[in-house]
């Protein structure tokens, strides 16, 4: 397998036990998911965890490490309509963030489509510079 097929398991796995064991957002968060262009806010799901844990396969864990994607600092991180938040982290700024990943797998179409461009972008630019990366933080609201 190839890492984005990997991946693709990963999140997709990920992505389920979030929406199992995670909240969908309040009226407030939806109407900030509709600013930042999410089609269905209604299928968001927020998790907040003490940590997020990078993979468990070898492959990727170290593709995360080479790339510094998913370090200790990770404070968010969205996988299709799931998003993992770091307990006491949630604000405003970071859920608009994650958010606007949300569109950009909606607008993707598919995780591995997404995942196909985010891993070549992180892989080409740096996961600072990333465009998927930039855009999100264009798109990021004030704290309110």
């Amino acid at each position: 397998m190839d890492i984005v097929s990997n991946a693709t398991k990963w999140v997709e796995q990920n992505q389920s036990l979030i929406c199992l064991l995670g909240r969908t957002l309040t009226l407030e968060e939806q109407i900030i998911a509709s600013h930042v262009g999410v089609a269905t806010p209604e299928q968001v799901h927020v998790y907040e965890v003490p940590v997020i844990k990078p993979p468990n396969d070898p492959v990727l864990a170290a593709s995360c490490e080479q790339f510094g994607f998913l370090t200790a600092n990770t404070i968010g991180l969205t996988l299709g309509y799931g998003i993992y938040i770091k307990q006491g982290y949630l604000t405003t700024r970071l859920l608009s963030h994650e958010l606007r990943h949300v569109y950009q797998y909606e607008q993707a179409g598919s995780t591995e489509m997404f995942l196909s461009r985010y891993i070549s972008e992180i892989m080409k630019f740096g996961y600072e510079n990333a465009p998927y990366e930039l855009d999100a933080r264009s798109h990021e609201l004030r704290n309110t």
